[in-house]
């Protein structure tokens, strides 16, 4: 019978056997780096949204008061509430994201498996409810109220979208003139768009991460039931 050892990635004496115990590590091993990996993906992403959404939501908070000097940019039923939830949710994101990496990459002189794969788990699950329902909110913007005079409201994206499909498809004003979006219009029209949509494939990286989580609850339990295997054949011994 292959000799025991101790294994340092548990504070608990091991009584797997030194082969069980070395695939082990190696497998913990290399699944932190995928997780770290993953982790860092979505920090990026998620930092994509917000940067994507914020810079519109500026420049609709800079713009906004130029109806004082009879100029309006924006109409009477904008709805700003989905550019703001999608603000919101890529920042939650992103800190859970770092929240993550930072614990992952500090130094310890104890094994952290059991809370590396606890917090994976948390961030992984708060990450996916929080761009699912960020992109549901989004789309549907529940309890939305209209101006008198509106059935529906228009978004920083539908409203800037507009302005840029009438201007590609060289639609004329009453005067015969070509229309233009006001200027910077069309570069927040495809900025709202990624940010929409980057937060939807935020959905399918929290779902990797969690599966990630997953396979390191899994390595877990392996090597646990293989450790109470070997300690009751060393009981018998």
């Amino acid at each position: 019978m292959a000799p025991r050892s101790s294994s340092p990635s548990s504070s608990n004496p091991s009584y797997a056997s030194d082969e069980q115990e070395s695939t082990y590590l190696t497998r913990t091993r290399i699944l932190h780096q995928i997780r770290l990996g993953i982790a860092i993906l979505i920090l990026a992403v998620a930092a994509a949204v917000v940067g994507c959404e914020g810079a519109p939501l500026y420049h609709y908070n800079q713009t906004a008061s130029f109806e004082r000097l009879w100029l309006t940019l924006w109409p009477l039923n904008l709805d700003v509430r989905q550019t703001n939830a999608l603000l919101a949710c890529g920042s939650v994101i992103a800190f859970q994201a770092l929240v993550y990496i930072i614990v992952a990459l500090l130094p310890s002189p104890h094994p952290r498996t059991k809370p590396l794969n606890f917090l994976a788990t948390i961030t992984a699950g708060a990450g996916l409810v929080t761009a699912v329902v960020g992109v549901i909110f989004a789309v549907y913007l529940p309890s939305a109220t209209y101006p008198s005079g509106f059935t529906q409201n228009e978004t920083i994206h539908s409203w800037t979208c507009k302005w840029r499909t009438l201007e590609a498809n060289n639609v004329t004003g009453q005067d015969g003139r070509p229309l233009h979006a006001p200027a910077g219009f069309s570069r927040d029209c495809i900025e709202t768009r990624v940010g929409f949509v980057l937060l939807g494939l935020l959905i399918g990286i929290e779902a990797i991460m969690g599966a990630a989580s997953a396979a390191g609850w899994f390595l877990e339990r392996t090597v646990s039931k293989q450790r109470r295997v070997e300690q009751v054949e060393l009981g018998k011994n």
